[in-house]
């Protein structure tokens, strides 16, 4: 009996340094993955010093075992949100006989760009990024062997197709909003603005712009926004919520200004009321809040939250009529390709926690 190959492509990883993905993907000569000449060979030095030989499989593995998948990546499953965009893509995914897999990044960009390596192993139905993703040119590879689509604020240099929402429009909407009753000074509270964050700044921007054209000083919208490592000291189950109510009792204990509180989704919306309501104020009598996103917790009427609804459950549907098109195409052998982008309208859904600001 012949001595068993126990050097793995784990085994060249640790010894290169690079991940086990890279690896694979190198040693296997994926198509329509690169990397630079450096790594390259590197990789094949390593895999020929310590003897590695390519497992030969016994029973071929079928290529098209999820052919009829679709990942759904999504960044965090505690914000209802993203839950009720997953039901409406697999409400409409059984309809076109495709099953549906969910995968949390946490927000984790390493994470991001391991689960783009591995799903472009695979033939798929396609894929679906809840959030803008960060790792551009991984996704752009990708959307070359399956149909890619992002919901949400779109990045700059992605080719792939996108259910959009400009969310400079949402934020414009609740100042007018805000405005009209009164307030002139807001605190928008949110979870870490970093560049990648495309929605939450695009949020902040159109608050302030609506303050422009209504010749109110955009500094009177004070900002309240964690680190990034204090925020990672937060339960990933409930991190969304605690910001809010961390930062809104923090301006209260700066006697903030502030007669209306902005969060930058409903989830950051609830932790800000929850802390007004700790402290011993009324809303709206004491202060407004507002949130985005109009999940189903905020029409409870224990809650009553003002909010933004841009069509979560029809982005969804699109998603997946996106792809079923797209994988239309190709069994129709056209060879032209087009990138689909659809967008639609905020609404502005108004509530009990908004009212009159206080003199």
């Amino acid at each position: 009996m012949g001595k068993r190959n126990k050097v793995t492509t784990r085994d060249i990883a640790e010894y290169t340094g690079v991940s086990q993905s890279t690896v694979s993907m190198i040693l296997s000569k994926k198509p329509h993955v690169s990397f630079s000449k450096e790594t390259v060979d590197k990789v094949r030095a390593a895999a020929q010093e310590l003897g590695y030989r390519k497992p030969q499989a016994g029973i071929k593995k079928k290529d098209t075992a999820l052919s009829r998948s679709i990942i759904v990546i999504c960044p965090i499953l505690s914000n209802g949100y993203y839950s009720m965009i997953i039901h409406s893509i697999t409400e409409r995914a059984q309809e076109y006989g495709y099953t549906v897999f969910t995968i949390s990044t946490l927000r984790d960009v390493s994470r991001e760009e391991l689960y783009f390596n591995l799903l472009s192993g695979f033939e798929l139905a396609g894929v679906i990024s809840l959030y803008p993703p960060s790792k551009i040119a991984e996704a752009n590879a990708l959307s070359k062997q399956v149909p890619v689509v992002s919901i949400g604020d779109k990045p700059e240099a992605c080719r792939f197709d996108s259910v959009e929402l400009d969310s400079k429009k949402p934020g414009y909407i609740i100042a007018e909003h805000l405005i009209s009753l009164g307030h002139t000074h807001i605190t928008y509270v949110s979870t870490p603005i970093r560049p990648k964050e495309i929605g939450r700044i695009h949020r902040l921007r159109g608050l302030k712009s609506c303050f422009r054209d209504h010749g109110l000083n955009p500094d009177n919208i004070e900002v309240k926004s964690p680190t990034l490592a204090a925020y990672g000291r937060y339960s990933s189950d409930n991190s969304e919520y605690q910001n809010g109510y961390d930062l809104a009792a923090e301006a209260l204990d700066e006697h903030t200004r502030s007669t209306a509180f902005v969060g930058n989704n409903d989830m950051t919306a609830f932790g800000i009321m929850a802390a007004i309501s700790d402290y011993g104020y009324r809303i709206p009598s004491d202060y407004s809040v507002c949130g985005f996103d109009n999940i189903p917790l905020s029409a409870m009427p224990q809650i009553s939250l003002t909010t933004i609804e841009h069509a979560s459950i029809f982005k969804g549907q699109e998603a997946v009529d996106i792809i079923y098109k797209k994988n239309a195409q190709k069994d129709n052998s056209s060879k032209r390709h087009y990138i689909m982008r659809m967008e639609y309208e905020p609404e502005l859904i108004v509530r009990n926690s908004t009212g009159k600001c206080r003199h």
